[in-house]
């Protein structure tokens, strides 16, 4: 668990946000979520990546709409591959909670907000700003 002065901090750093995708999600609403680094504690590259095996192969068993998506720091310095997640938001933070992440972002008719999950200290908050507007394609 972090101290109260590194959560904000996460917070306000889980607020910087940029995404990257191939395509852009074929929804009007939609999470945007990871396996990777379970209450923002880092692991392994190989461990962050089975994880989103995992959880990718259970989106397949459940029949979950998705597409793949990283998000990181709008400068590049670090990102997540994740996915979009065409899910209701409730469902979509049970998810999240399962995987144990702190908070997830959910786009909806283009607007993004940041939802908390395990950080409940917080409330969901809108970034106001477009989600097309911080997605763009892969550089790699």
């Amino acid at each position: 668990m972090c101290d109260p002065d590194n959560q904000q901090e996460l917070w306000k750093t889980y607020q910087s946000i940029a995404f990257h995708a191939p395509q852009a999600p074929d929804a009007d609403a939609f999470a945007i979520l990871t396996a990777f680094n379970p209450r923002s504690q880092p692991l392994s590259e190989k461990e962050n990546q089975s994880r989103n095996d995992q959880l990718e192969s259970a989106m397949v068993q459940q029949g979950i709409r998705y597409w793949p998506m990283n998000g990181g720091a709008p400068d590049g310095s670090w990102y997540e591959p994740g996915f979009a997640v065409a899910l209701d938001k409730h469902e979509a933070m049970l998810l999240a909670q399962q995987w144990q992440q702190n908070a997830i972002y959910w786009v909806e008719n283009d607007s993004l907000w940041l939802l908390p999950v395990l950080m409940d200290t917080f409330t969901p908050q809108s970034l106001n700003v477009r989600f097309s507007s911080l997605l763009t394609a892969p550089t790699r």
